[in-house]
């Protein structure tokens, strides 16, 4: 994807997270700019920068990205469908931590 259509298809995400007490912040240029030179020198993705004009930069997931993520998708699809027992044990957490976040 080029960078514009990333930024576009995060903020198009719906406002709630789906996670309790968090609240969607607007994306920032900045932060994302940051992640995505992050991904890159771990070797999650792969930038490619057209060298004619109009210049723009598309980023892909690396194989290992793409790895990782067909592991990791069961386990967000279990917290999603578990989503009570994940408040629970946050709950429990928090009460054993003394925190109220």
């Amino acid at each position: 994807m080029q960078y514009t259509s990333l930024l576009e298809a995060i903020r198009a995400q719906d406002s709630d997270t789906g996670w309790p007490g968090r609240k969607h912040r607007r994306l920032q240029d900045s932060p994302l700019n940051r992640t995505l030179r992050r991904l890159e020198q771990g070797e999650l993705i792969r930038r490619h920068r057209e060298l004619e004009f109009p210049y723009h930069a598309t980023y892909e997931l690396s194989v290992a990205a793409t790895e990782l993520l067909a592991v990791m998708a069961p386990l967000a699809t279990w917290a999603e469908t578990h989503t009570d027992l994940v408040d629970r044990a946050r709950q429990r957490r928090r009460a054993e931590d003394g925190t109220s976040r």
